[in-house]
């Protein structure tokens, strides 16, 4: 009897980790398989939609959704999600962007023109001008859409194009930034650029913004899986050298990625383009940066040799690569909270000024 409770104790800590364990693994499947049925969009003009039936009509505040009337439990969920939706990408862009936000959800996606420059299987558009999103319960193929990140992908072209006031952007920048509000892991997307990494490449910018010009397939899919990497990267990178070679200022060490992001946005706002935006934002060129990024791929999947050789299944793996993305978003969040604060107080000390002045 002075042994069993011992043993008994083992097995049910044996237990409790192997249970841990199955869990992780279900959770990173699941994640795996719901991002893989997620159909990705471009922002663009869309045609052959069938939105006439879309009749009925929620409004919260400046959030107008019009929708078919029998897509109304996923609609109230939309509804119900949206705002805060629209908050967390407004937050981590600007602070504070122009809420009104139109969007029209039907069951079907429907045959989307070539000529849009959209690729056959997207079940989204928006149009970042007009501030309209259009989405589909169901891609042009009968898939089933995932709806949150569906209209996160949508919703941060038009946050986007109202962060830089609609100055142009590449492509690449634009997709990956939409992806990268999306809100989940896509091990799909780990393991597309992860086979990039050690089997043709990943493509340069030239190359990289090439790719969403029409591309399908494998090269469409490497260039979306690239994009957003590259900009999860950009939004917690610390330069090694801070001197803003535009004008020789030195930058704040204590910025964080985050708020070196933000400044793009108001670069861009103020009239630079892009590349001179993240100079001066972040002390160092684009090219610069990229060539970091790309280097610390190869260290960062070292994992897939084995795992392309059969030695490892992928879904041994996928817990190590959530844990890492939690930790990328966790160090971005940090960053954006930092920033929130910041805002706070310059708000209360001109708060405070100004109460000052009216008193004299």
């Amino acid at each position: 009897m002075t042994n069993a409770a011992p043993n008994r104790r083992g097995l049910s800590r044996l237990h409790r980790s192997l249970l841990r364990g199955v869990m992780a693994v279900f959770m990173v499947l699941g994640l795996w398989l719901g991002s893989a049925s997620t159909a990705s969009a471009i922002e663009g003009e869309p045609t052959g939609w069938r939105v006439e039936q879309a009749t009925a009509v929620k409004r919260i505040g400046r959030f107008e959704l019009h929708y078919e009337p029998e897509l109304e439990g996923e609609a109230e969920f939309l509804a119900k999600g949206a705002p805060y939706w629209w908050s967390e990408i407004e937050t981590e862009l600007d602070g504070d962007l122009d809420d009104t936000l139109k969007v029209i959800f039907v069951d079907h996606a429907g045959q989307v023109a070539q000529a849009t420059g959209m690729p056959h299987w997207a079940a989204g558009v928006a149009n970042g001008r007009r501030g309209e999103i259009l989405i589909a319960r169901h891609g042009p193929d009968g898939s089933p859409t995932n709806l949150e990140e569906l209209l996160r992908h949508e919703m941060a072209h038009v946050a986007l194009h109202r962060a830089t006031n609609g100055a142009p952007l590449p492509r690449w920048f634009n997709e990956g930034m939409a992806e990268s509000f999306e809100g989940t892991l896509s091990l799909q997307r780990t393991q597309t650029l992860a086979s990039a990494v050690f089997g043709p490449g990943v493509p340069d910018l030239e190359h990289l913004e090439e790719n969403f010009q029409g591309a399908d397939g494998p090269e469409a899919a490497v260039a979306y899986a690239a994009a957003r990497d590259l900009v999860d990267f950009m939004r917690s990178y610390q330069p090694k050298r801070i001197i803003d070679p535009l004008d020789g200022k030195v930058h704040d060490e204590g910025t964080t990625g985050a708020m070196r992001m933000r400044q793009v946005f108001t670069e861009m706002r103020n009239g630079k383009s892009f590349e001179v935006a993240v100079i001066r934002a972040y002390g160092v060129g684009l090219d610069e940066m990229v060539l970091e990024w790309r280097q610390g791929l190869p260290g960062r999947f070292v994992w897939y040799p084995l795992m392309a050789s059969g030695g490892l299944p992928f879904i041994l793996v996928a817990p190590l690569v959530l844990v890492a993305w939690v930790r990328r978003r966790r160090a971005v969040q940090r960053g954006y909270d930092r920033l929130d604060r910041e805002e706070r107080y310059l708000m209360a000390m001109r708060s405070t000024v100004a109460a000052d002045a009216h008193a004299y």
